[in-house]
């Protein structure tokens, strides 16, 4: 065995022993039973310390490379490498590992990133993001007041400015009663709803889905243990209703305000029917609010949880009206449920940090949210109203379009029913990024296959039309 010690490294000298001497046993250059070198004649022979020998023995002692016997030092022990992943399995883990490295660069909707014309649902521009506001607001957040509450553990419900002003802004937008012991902070909507089907017993964890609805819901519920019932909502109020009073669900998620992905709003009739189950059954209502603000041929209708406070769990997020990335995401309880949450969840901390809290605070209580709330509905009902004209222009009477007022995208129905796959990849081959909706629903078996998404709010207003126009061509 040739050690060789480089004192113009920066790994100190013990260490570099230790790695020559312990790559020798792993290769097989060193067998079980072969002593190691004396430390004295080593030390010699190197020009390095005893001591700087002895501790590079000692640490291969610990982790059981060799073993120290008396009268003869240090001996190898004996070990089998063979245990480890051969190199062939080296060659396949290299492979799973990039095709993970693929899977977390994709669009959580779906695709990669990368083509001229992205029609991609929830990504924002760059140049919509309120970042001068933010700026200015980050210096005060960060201010001595503030320190003493940033050195320790946050009440886990989440920072209570916070929660103040968000309870201000359901008054205000939503026509919702409550207050911040019943708001709590969650980082994100899938963490949210794992937490609430948490509070069930394990035996009541049943849960009843929109069909279509929201996929990433479905998992959430899912990974929590739940069963799942999936209601349709494609086919009228009595079939919805029917599949519901038909279901043993203990919680039904609906998104009354623009459903996902259809983009229509739950009539009154219905809602009250649905408290109704509710009530009926014992269970409760997640109402997802996710995309509220976006109305535009109308006001936003009330909210579900304005008039149900007692069976309606509402289920708030800044992903739409801020940005995805923050990954703040709010619930409010019924006062009914705060006992059970607090007994299931007494240990919790709050996982969102506490700057990101109160940046969003101060933010939410200045006149710059309001500006910035009420210009980039603005902006979005601009970006509708461009990607809608341009797609009756340009394809006319050769697509369907559904959820024309409301929302941050709109779907498009093939009139030759061709496969989404074969759309996607036709709008691909022009440049152009448009997303399936397979993945919505709960059965392969359903009516809508040539259905596409088509979203507005990640692409720049003045580059719609191209983009449409190119994804026309390639259709045609």
């Amino acid at each position: 065995m040739d050690i060789k010690i480089d004192r113009s490294a920066p790994t100190p000298a013990y260490r570099q022993l230790y790695e020559q001497v312990s790559s020798a046993i792993e290769s097989g250059e060193l067998k079980a039973g072969d002593r190691l070198p004396h430390i004295r004649e080593l030390a010699a022979a190197l020009g390095i310390a005893r001591n700087t020998v002895e501790a590079a023995y000692k640490q291969l002692a610990v982790e059981g490379f060799a073993k120290g016997r008396r009268g003869l030092g240090y001996i190898v022990e004996e070990l089998d490498f063979s245990v480890l992943d051969p190199e062939p399995a080296n060659a396949d883990a290299a492979v799973l590992i990039r095709e993970s490295e693929e899977q977390r660069n994709r669009d959580p909707l779906g695709g990669a990133h990368g083509m001229a014309f992205d029609f991609c649902y929830g990504n924002r521009s760059v140049e919509m993001l309120p970042m001068h506001a933010l700026r200015g607001l980050a210096d005060a957040v960060l201010s001595d007041a503030c320190q003493a509450e940033a050195a320790r553990y946050m009440d886990p419900f989440g920072h209570l400015g916070l929660r103040k002003q968000i309870v201000r802004h359901l008054r205000e937008t939503r026509g919702i009663r409550c207050v911040p012991e019943q708001v709590i902070l969650q980082p994100g909507t899938q963490v949210a709803l794992s937490k609430i089907a948490s509070i069930l017993p394990q035996s009541e964890r049943i849960v009843a889905m929109e069909d279509p609805g929201y996929n990433a819901a479905r998992y959430a519920f899912q990974r929590a243990g739940c069963a799942i019932r999936p209601i349709p909502v494609h086919a009228g109020q009595r079939a919805f209703l029917d599949a519901l009073h038909a279901s043993d669900a203990r919680m039904a998620m609906v998104t009354p305000s623009n459903q996902f992905p259809l983009g229509f709003i739950m009539p009154l009739s219905t809602r009250l029917k649905l408290i109704e189950w509710a009530k009926g059954a014992g269970a409760y209502l997640i109402e997802d609010d996710y995309c509220c603000e976006y109305r535009y041929r109308s006001s936003p209708s009330p909210a579900l949880r304005s008039i149900d406070e007692h069976r309606t769990i509402y289920l708030g997020t800044m992903s739409k009206i801020l940005t995805p990335s923050v990954r703040i995401s709010y619930l409010v309880l019924p006062p009914e449920l705060l006992e059970r949450w607090n007994a299931v969840h007494s240990d919790d901390y709050c996982a969102l940090a506490w700057f990101d809290q109160a940046l969003l605070e101060a933010f939410m209580a200045s006149d710059a949210w309001r500006r910035y709330t009420h210009s980039t509905v603005r902006a979005y009902q601009l970006s509708h109203d461009a990607l809608l004209g341009a797609l009756e222009r340009e394809m006319g009477s050769r697509i369907t379009i559904y959820g024309k007022d409301a929302g941050l995208h709109l779907l498009v129905e093939d009139a030759l029913g061709r496969s989404q796959e074969e759309l996607v990849e036709l709008a691909k081959g022009a440049g152009v990024r448009v997303y399936p909706t397979e993945q919505y629903w709960a059965h392969e078996k359903h009516p809508m296959k040539s259905l596409i998404l088509i979203g507005f709010s990640g692409i720049a207003r003045d580059r719609i039309p191209e983009g449409i126009r190119r994804l026309a061509a390639a259709w045609r």
